[in-house]
């Protein structure tokens, strides 16, 4: 039984116990189970004008600024908090396949077992897909990291917490929403511990590959690293457009992964190269379910900022010091998302590195159906739905795919979402 399903018949059985009369019981759930059939779900969009990961991909033979004349489009995925197996981008590759018509893939899925010689443990694992569209020649490798046996074996301190002996004693509600916390909240908590490093190191190798070997050259089914040694280091980074998308706690690693990278690369001597090829390429982040402002608090201010007009301004006296030419940061957020928070207008300012350049976009999005219950004197959203049904939301995968401005976007999403633009002062 889907987590739909059973949301539907408890909420069915509670307006039955509360009611106590049959007859009234059976009015009011039929009128509960036809809200099925009307899609009342709301959008508002603030912000920038974002671009979507189609300007990312040159179509025809006309290359544009945005694509940098490249065809091929490669997708890091990092999923957040909860259990994660290889495979778990299933869904929305699938929407985003569909949206962009690829009509055929690789049959060979790619598995590197990331390592790192500053880390003794593994790094977990990167699994990619290749889609192809014959007749247009576009290209795109979606890259999956699964991180979570970096602490996988921490967590089976809360094994006993699993067991007969310790969950006999719950009601059976309670025990789901306790191994629902089990699953989850300790992903938060030890990503604040000496576990943080190694999980951003896990998300700079899945880029280094990204960015230094194509599709023939990828190793398969082995222990790899990815390093400055390579011969092939960067040599993907002109011939591809490269974009992030995260879920959840995924969002605050994929960010503090690059700005922690880019960070000790401008501070290492020989790398200057390095440095300048970066900061005239923009950045895509498009992020899922954010928990940006909650994993800030206690968090040190970046190095820089405050400073993004004078470093991300091309008449900025600090304008040289940028990482890139911007970071398109887009925060999809349902409201009733229990792990989500939109990003404020000064939050980037204060809480980002300036001179990551970031250009916030906030898409506040139920992606969850709100219910009217008890005779319609409340209302209810499912909460583990607003937190994970981003990825099949054709709104989200419209706005991925074709991004969202005066100028562009499609139609479903105009319609159904508001707009209000904000004005960018860099």
């Amino acid at each position: 039984m889907s987590t739909k399903q059973l949301t539907t018949y408890w909420l069915v059985l509670t307006i039955v116990l509360l009611s106590g009369c049959t007859s009234i019981s059976k009015g009011i759930t039929q009128a509960y189970l036809e809200q099925e059939t009307e899609d009342t779900r709301q959008c508002w969009i603030s912000g920038r004008e974002f671009d979507g990961l189609d300007g990312l991909v040159q179509v025809g033979n006309e290359p544009t600024a945005a694509t940098n004349g490249s065809d091929k489009l490669k997708i890091l995925m990092v999923h957040g908090i909860g259990n994660h197996a290889p495979g778990y981008s299933r869904r929305l590759q699938d929407g985003l396949v569909e949206e962009f018509g690829f009509e055929s893939m690789d049959e060979t899925i790619k598995t590197i077992a990331l390592s790192h010689p500053s880390i003794s443990d593994g790094l977990g694992v990167l699994r990619v897909h290749r889609y192809m569209d014959l007749e247009s020649s576009r290209e795109m490798l979606f890259y999956e990291l699964t991180w979570d046996s970096i602490v996988e074996q921490e967590k089976q301190l809360l094994s006993f917490d699993y067991s007969t002996e310790a969950s006999v004693k719950r009601a059976p509600f309670n025990h789901t929403l306790k191994t629902f916390i089990n699953n989850t909240v300790p992903d938060a908590l030890m990503y604040n511990t000496k576990y943080r490093v190694p999980i951003q190191v896990s998300v700079v190798q899945a880029i280094c590959w990204i960015l230094s070997e194509n599709w023939e050259n990828l190793p398969n089914n082995q222990e790899s690293q990815c390093s400055e040694s390579n011969p092939n280091y960067m040599s993907e980074f002109d011939d591809s457009n490269f974009a992030i998308i995260s879920h959840s706690l995924g969002s605050r690693i994929s960010l503090d992964a690059l700005q922690e990278s880019m960070r000790l690369t401008s501070e290492r001597p020989g790398y200057e190269d390095i440095i300048e090829r970066f900061k005239n390429k923009p950045m895509y982040l498009y992020m899922l379910s954010n928990q940006l402002p909650l994993l800030q608090l206690g968090q040190d201010l970046p190095q820089v900022h405050g400073q993004t007009k004078s470093v991300c301004n091309a008449e900025g006296d600090k304008y040289n010091d940028r990482f890139f030419e911007k970071l398109q940061i887009v925060a999809f957020s349902d409201p009733n998302d229990l792990f989500s928070y939109a990003v404020s207008p000064d939050y980037a300012n204060r809480y980002m590195d300036s001179r990551l350049c970031p250009a916030v976009s906030n898409v506040t999005i139920q992606v969850a159906q709100v219910r009217s219950f008890l005779l319609g004197t409340s209302e209810v959203a499912n909460p583990l739905a607003a937190h994970s049904d981003y990825e099949v939301d054709s709104r989200v995968l419209k706005m991925l795919v074709s991004g969202f401005g005066q100028d562009h976007g499609q139609e479903e999403v105009r319609e159904r979402c508001e707009f209000i633009e904000s004005i960018p002062d860099y």
